[in-house]
């Protein structure tokens, strides 16, 4: 056996002993882990918890001299009616998500080029949320939207309820400036979904039992056609519980034009992988990594966490 080889064959020992041994202290860390009801986020413990927390914290805080003028100085910027308004640019207009002391929640909308050029620019609203989380009695947070291309009309919006990870999503009409009756819904949760079309969605969500990872958020897509109820959606592909997450994708043109649809698949924190869907079932994208071949340099990967 060449030095090369023998090296090699040692690496590899070592990555398959070091991977059990982790995977063992792992298994007993959270067998004997005293603080797992932390991960009960909205637990009576840990919701007491963190309050205690934060008081303790902002007590140390405001007992520093310089808390009061930093604190007003963040303020005063946050809230500056003459700063930049930070715009997207849109097939509809330029769009622009606005914050202040008046729109606490926040109100998202228009302007034209023209307008948003000149010294006052005219805004056309399109979502109030502080007058939504009034008018349906919610601490509605606004997580953004996602336009259907490429007229950008139905939009889905996503709202948290307090500003958690979870949020329901609900369809626009961007023209009506109104959800969509009997439009896309899909109830609170962790939650990633893209347009295929007007009538199809590719969504990740808690499905049921076993469709979440062990991070709790889910590695499951199914296809969702429009008035089709969550337990009749098709489902595409599936990761790994022991996965981090997983987000679907939708590639198009200029135009709107499909040409590929697929998932990402957080693997861990530091490792993904794409999958694009093709008619006899999901393909693994080749990443730069194992395109290589370096074995005629003697170059060894190292063992990936």
């Amino acid at each position: 056996m060449n030095t090369l080889l023998f090296s090699a064959t040692l690496l590899s020992i070592a990555c398959i002993t070091s991977t059990a041994l982790s995977q063992e202290r792992t298994d007993a860390a959270v067998t004997d882990d005293p603080f797992l009801w932390l991960e009960e986020i909205e637990g009576p413990s840990a919701v007491a918890w963190a309050r205690a927390e934060n008081e303790k914290t902002l007590g140390v805080l405001q007992s520093d001299p310089r808390y009061g003028h930093f604190y007003g100085q963040a303020l005063s910027i946050l809230q500056a009616k003459d700063r930049i308004a930070y715009v997207s640019l849109k097939r509809r207009g330029l769009e622009n998500f606005w914050q202040d002391e008046n729109q606490v929640r926040g109100v998202w909308r228009r302007a034209t080029l023209e307008s948003y050029r000149s010294k006052d620019p005219q805004w056309e609203t399109i979502l109030d949320v502080d007058a939504l989380a009034v008018a349906e009695n919610r601490n509605w947070i606004f997580q953004g939207s996602s336009c259907l291309p490429p007229e950008e009309r139905l939009c889905l919006i996503s709202l948290s309820d307090g500003g958690k990870d979870a949020a329901s999503i609900r369809e626009f009409d961007c023209d009506a400036k109104t959800f969509v009756a009997d439009g896309f819904y899909l109830p609170e949760g962790k939650q990633h979904v893209s347009w295929v079309d007007r009538d199809t969605l590719l969504v990740a969500r808690d499905w049921g039992e076993g469709t979440l990872t062990q991070a709790g958020y889910p590695f499951v897509v199914k296809e969702l056609k429009r008035a089709q109820p969550l337990s009749e959606a098709r489902e595409i592909f599936r990761g790994e519980p022991t996965d981090v997450s997983m987000s679907p994708f939708v590639l198009r043109d200029s135009e709107g034009n499909i040409h590929e649809t697929g998932a990402i698949r957080a693997i861990s924190s530091f490792e993904s992988e794409y999958v694009v869907f093709r008619p006899g079932g999901p393909v693994k994208l080749q990443s730069a990594e194992e395109g290589r071949d370096d074995r005629s340099s003697g170059w060894s990967p190292a063992c990936k966490a």
